[in-house]
């Protein structure tokens, strides 16, 4: 056997979820032997879980797509449609978690985000257009996104509280006690699933956000002018940060207010 088919045996035998029922993902147990693809048993645990959503609360109907990491900051999810090719020519669609934030949130919560994105792979690839003909803006959450949500169990909301605006580009979700996304996952993880590898470094509290929207956020622009005030008489002006002021009245040099 060339390392070629070992490698090829080897994946299949890792992603081959097709026989096991949701009772038997337990049997999806991690060796501890050297010769384990540390690659490839990261992301089985995403794909198994992507896999038996897909089954439960989709029909098994969702396109294959491809699962990646992302460190991007305040964003625990995204779904990109259209992001790869292959050499031969095939597209594929993009699901990407943040492995940042899994360990704090726990696997519930970590695999509602992935549900989250499922979800807008559906909308992407499934759903039927809106009523202008077209699938909507890229990473816009729209009605038909809103409805396929509250379907499968997951309360869209722009605040992360109940009442929060429900479309939108920055939009999280709430888990709704007893709908199909609760039912399913606690018996998921009832059967001994775990996503098993985590960032090591905690999210630092800023970096902490409700949001799993699309891609990331756009970056903060920095300030072009800020505040100078006078010391002695209280003067305010604005200018560019490294601007030499003086006061015209006092003649001292003015600093930049805190």
């Amino acid at each position: 056997m060339t390392n070629s088919d070992k490698s090829e045996k080897e994946v299949k035998s890792v992603f081959s979820f097709d026989s096991l029922s949701s009772n038997e993902f337990s049997s999806v147990v991690r060796s501890n032997s050297q010769d384990q693809n540390l690659t490839i048993e990261a992301y089985a645990d995403l794909y198994a879980a992507m896999d038996f959503f897909n089954d439960r609360l989709f029909g098994g109907n969702l396109p294959d797509c491809i699962l990646t990491f992302t460190r991007h900051k305040n964003i625990l999810g995204y779904f990109c449609g259209e992001r790869f090719e292959s050499r031969s020519g095939i597209i594929a669609h993009e699901i990407a978690m943040n492995p940042i934030y899994m360990q704090s949130r726990g696997d519930a919560e970590a695999l509602s985000t992935l549900l989250h994105e499922m979800c807008h792979l559906w909308r992407h690839a499934l759903a039927p257009l809106n009523r202008g003909g077209g699938k909507g803006a890229n990473g816009y959450h729209d009605l038909v996104w809103v409805k396929k949500m509250e379907e499968v169990g997951l309360l869209p909301t722009s605040t992360g509280l109940p009442g929060g605006k429900k479309t939108g580009y920055s939009v999280t979700h709430i888990i709704i006690e007893g709908g199909q996304f609760d039912l399913d996952c606690k018996e998921l993880l009832a059967s001994g699933f775990k996503i098993n590898w985590c960032d090591r470094l905690l999210p630092q509290s800023d970096d902490q956000s409700e949001e799993d929207d699309d891609e990331t956020a756009p970056p903060k622009k920095k300030k072009d002018r800020v505040k100078f005030t006078c010391d002695e008489c209280g003067l305010n002006a604005w200018a560019k940060p490294s601007a030499p002021l003086v006061c015209g009245s006092c003649g001292i040099a003015m600093n930049e207010a805190a």
